[in-house]
């Protein structure tokens, strides 16, 4: 248990002694200047109605009451805060039970039934863009960290391939791949095409693997082969850029098997019999607004064919069907509006309203010498993440995505991703991993080798260092229960911080042997903590900068 755990624990038994009162809710927290101390609650003044005293007198009688060994000093400040200050034998202890546990440090195991994280899904009709790599980043490091947390998560991917974005992918190809030969493909319509170098690349493709064959067949035939052709060579250009991005998924979803296996009829009959659908204007109309939406939706058009309502909906249906106990959306912003609708579709069919979550992910800019890049020559109007990629890395692409909340836009900074200092954060987190690794090549010796840690006086150092270092499993927590992955970033960023002012005043390598096993293990456990926080976050942690 946490010292946080500990004191709440310790302060619930000091009420019921000094008070005879049970209480449910006590905070304790790290207050923010280390002179108040290591800990402290306010459980005094929460509860004033409780106990009908003054503040103070509480917090004074709630210190007497304490029994608490791993205390050295409890003091009451202000109206009625309770500080408290640990034993340097207790935090030195800590710091050996997270040498023993390893990158174990900070996870818990499996628990409860799995969750189900659908993230990316990108149409198969181009390459990612640098939007879609934010998304990919914060799913992926969602789902690190929700295991690292205990959930059982599941990783999916949407295939989408069917629709009238796939006719015009398809035609777009179409065109291109007749040019290849002196011909024409006939246009169904005006701006039709899909920009971008990356639909000549497929043509060329088609043409060196199949040669003159689809210009021989009728038209809408060749169309079908050529669009499947495309939307493969697209999604094998996606995956190549999700394994390089370092984004794995547990299974790849093809919405053309819910028309084959017959999943979308039949969920339309279940909303049928709910009482939930009506025919108006010859479509079929689910009465969404009635379940939270802004207004009706159409599931069946006229002519018979689905929106992409239905699918949609079946297709989470199918997650439920699957023994997920949660599934999750990651979307960029732009599809704000679909949430509610795929919600009152699940709540029509009885689903839990619990069941389905959704995380928005916000634009991003990319910015050199405070201007806007826009454009790409592969991709025809954006930026491709490959482009990013092999322009600042992946190592920076991946920690810059999830610096800040997915909740905000972000500017990202192309000139400073690329400088190796310390104004760079992912450079000044790696080098603190690498500054340890040094260290401990200087000692002869691996961190690995840190035994048992000697019980001593800790300088301030050290002791922010420590609390930073324990503070770990708390932070890996909130951020899985609050879908906030930037959570991880900024404790890096601080615990780096407190390891940069440790190095910077005390020695580590001393004559004094007991100090210097103390301070090497301080230094491993802070080099084992930086490599978890940072592969949760898919970001490597290097031994040589």
């Amino acid at each position: 248990m946490s010292f946080e755990g500990r004191l709440v624990e310790d302060v619930r038994d000091a009420v019921r002694r000094a008070y005879d009162v049970e209480l449910e809710t006590i905070h304790v927290e790290r207050p923010n200047d280390p002179e108040h101390g290591d800990f402290a609650t306010n459980v005094a003044l929460a509860n004033a109605r409780v106990f009908r005293r003054n503040p103070r007198e509480v917090a004074e009688s709630l210190v007497g009451a304490l029994d608490a060994p791993y205390v050295r000093e409890a003091g009451v400040a202000g109206p009625g805060f309770v500080n408290f200050r640990l034993t340097d034998g207790a935090l030195c202890a800590e710091v050996g039970a997270l040498l023993e546990a390893g990158e174990r440090y900070g996870r818990r195991e499996p628990d409860g039934r799995p969750f189900m994280l659908e993230y990316v899904s990108v149409n198969p009709t181009g390459p990612m863009h640098v939007g879609h790599g934010r998304q990919a980043a914060y799913g992926d490091s969602l789902a690190r960290i929700l295991e690292a947390a205990g959930r059982p998560v599941y990783r999916e991917y949407y295939f989408n391939d069917g629709g009238n974005q796939i006719r015009i992918f398809g035609e777009s190809v179409a065109i291109q791949y007749a040019d290849v030969y002196g011909k024409e493909w006939p246009v169904s319509g005006p701006g039709a095409q899909y920009p971008g170098e990356y639909v000549r690349e497929i043509a060329q493709d088609l043409a060196d693997e199949r040669g003159e064959v689809y210009l021989q067949m009728s038209q809408d035939e060749a169309l079908l082969e050529i669009a499947a052709f495309a939307t493969s060579w697209c999604m094998n250009d996606i995956q190549r850029t999700l394994a390089r991005v370092r984004v794995r998924f547990d299974n790849y979803f093809n919405e053309k098997d819910l028309y084959g296996s017959g999943e979308i009829e039949a969920v339309i009959s279940e909303l049928e019999e709910s009482g939930h659908v009506y025919e108006a204007d010859g479509a079929l109309w689910l009465d969404s607004s009635k379940l939270g939406d802004d207004k009706d939706r159409v599931l069946r058009k006229q002519d018979g064919s689905y929106t992409y309502m239905a699918p949609d909906v079946a297709y989470h249906r199918n997650k439920h069907g699957r023994g997920f106990a949660t599934a999750m959306d990651v979307l960029g912003a732009d599809h704000a509006g679909y949430p509610p609708r795929i919600r009152a579709g699940l709540l029509a069919l009885g689903l839990p309203e619990d069941f389905y979550e959704v995380e928005l992910v916000r634009l991003v800019k990319l910015v050199r010498e405070g201007e806007q890049v826009k454009f790409s020559k592969r991709a025809g109007n954006v930026v491709t993440l490959d482009e990013l990629l092999d322009e600042v890395g992946e190592d920076v692409a991946r920690y810059f995505y999830v610096r800040s909340s997915h909740k905000s836009e972000i500017n990202f900074d192309l000139e400073l991703a690329v400088t190796q200092s310390d104004e760079n954060p992912v450079f000044y987190v790696q080098y603190a991993h690498a500054r340890i690794a040094s260290i401990f090549e200087r000692a002869g010796a691996s961190p690995e080798d840190v035994g048992e840690v000697p019980a001593g006086e800790l300088a301030a150092e050290e002791r922010q260092l420590v609390l930073e270092l324990l503070d770990f499993p708390r932070v890996v927590e909130n951020a899985a229960a609050r879908r906030e992955v930037h959570q991880i970033p900024t404790y890096l960023e601080t615990l780096a911080h407190r390891f940069h002012q440790f190095y910077t005043v005390h020695r580590v390598l001393v004559d004094d042997a007991d100090l210097r096993a103390r301070r090497l293990a301080l230094c491993a456990a802070t080099k084992t903590v930086l490599r978890t926080g940072l592969d949760l976050v898919g970001v490597a942690a290097p031994e040589k900068m």
